[in-house]
């Protein structure tokens, strides 16, 4: 039995027969005008944003640390997200079918959904790395997060998720492209074997880095937690005994005074030493769970992104929300730039010299950078960066 025409402004196009497989078109147009500026403007932020992330972990030697690797990974994967992005803008306002040929929207679902998993593989790996910095010892950290088994682990990260976007295609599990139910860049409605590509993204993109996730963060709350107590309880002990090391200076005071022997005037440049060492160590460990704070804000912010996705595929009848909520999934590849700019405090000062163009101010700069900074000729002018 075929559908009943219904005009293009309707939100959606309903069967009316049992065999017809595609029960809803989001064929509003105001709506997939919305959405589709939606798309745009996670286009045009995230690759600026990711852009920079990247350029000031290359500007910036201090800024290339291991945990660094990582989110420049994530940042990569963002910004190839953020440039297929308008491909979903441009099948969304074509309004008489898809305006460019298929196996470019195809391309762009690919990459779209190999970056969505490579995020939540990465967002899992900053956890593990985070979590072993804070709990083992520093020459634990060095080898296990050597340049050599980082660049694998980034690898591995990336072909995963390639694996199950591209390989189910191959033997008809699924497809690609045109999504004519929803008019965007993605797996293919229609198939046959469309649920079927859903569950392997379901099961193989989302258990094993969420699992990971919770588990790291919760066991570094934990370690953390414990860790303040103690010292707490070191503090009111030093407390103590400095009021008891008080105490005895005053009763000794009493007794003719001597001078003080060599072995003795070394003692409070000792005890100077250590404290400073205990306070530096105790700076790099707040430093380290700052920062670490920072990073669980980005894994937060992923999940909000992902929560209204996730929901859709827990409700039937949630298919006219499906086009937001993917658009909101992809928001979070413009997010994690203004979390770092606004949290993170190394990369906030070098996106702040970025921008400025004060180029002298980045610290640790990298070797070409420096070149630029006996330049007269930058970009903002000489004065402009004094």
């Amino acid at each position: 039995m075929e559908a009943e025409a219904i005009p293009s402004d309707s939100p959606v196009i309903s069967d009316v027969g049992p065999d017809e497989e595609i029960a809803f078109h989001f064929a509003d147009t105001r709506q997939r005008t919305i959405v589709a500026s939606m798309f745009i403007f996670v286009a045009v932020v995230g690759t600026i944003g990711n852009f920079l992330v990247i350029l000031a972990v290359i500007v910036s030697k201090k800024l290339r640390t291991a945990t660094n690797a990582f989110v420049v990974n994530l940042a990569v994967a963002d910004l190839l997200t953020a440039l297929c992005v308008p491909w979903n803008a441009v099948a969304l306002l074509g309004f008489e079918g898809l305006p460019v040929p298929e196996p470019i929207c195809s391309i762009a679902a690919g990459v779209m959904f190999t970056c969505v998993g490579c995020s939540l593989y990465t967002l899992a790996s900053i956890a593990i790395n985070r979590l072993i910095l804070i709990t083992k010892p520093l020459h634990v950290y060095r080898k296990l997060f050597q340049p050599k088994l980082i660049g694998f682990s980034i690898v591995l990260i990336w072909v995963i998720p390639f694996c199950l976007a591209v390989v189910p295609p191959l033997f008809d599990a699924g497809a690609l492209g045109y999504n004519e139910k929803y008019h965007t860049c993605s797996g293919k409605s229609a198939h046959k074997n469309s649920n079927t590509f859903d569950v392997i993204q379901a099961v193989g993109l989302y258990p094993i880095p969420l699992i990971t996730i919770i588990g790291c963060y919760i066991t570094i709350y934990i370690h953390v937690r414990k860790h303040v107590q103690k010292m707490r309880r070191k503090e009111r002990e030093g407390t103590e005994l400095s009021y008891s090391a008080s105490g005895s200076f005053v009763d000794n005071s009493k007794s003719p005074t001597r001078p003080l022997s060599s072995a003795n005037s070394k003692v409070p440049n000792n005890n100077l030493n250590s404290t400073v060492r205990r306070d530096n160590r105790s700076k790099l460990s707040r430093r380290q769970v700052e920062i670490t704070k920072n990073l669980f804000y980005v894994v937060c912010a992923f999940f909000i992104c992902l929560t209204p996705y996730s929901v859709c595929l827990v409700y039937d009848d949630s298919d006219p929300a499906v086009p937001y909520a993917g658009a909101f999934v992809l928001f979070n590849s413009c997010i994690n730039p203004i979390i770092y700019a606004t949290k993170h405090p190394y990369f906030k000062k070098v996106f702040k010299c970025i921008l400025l163009c004060r180029w002298q101010n980045i610290p640790e700069p990298a070797s070409f950078v420096r070149s630029l900074r006996s330049s007269k000729d930058n970009c903002c002018g000489n004065s402009s960066c004094l």
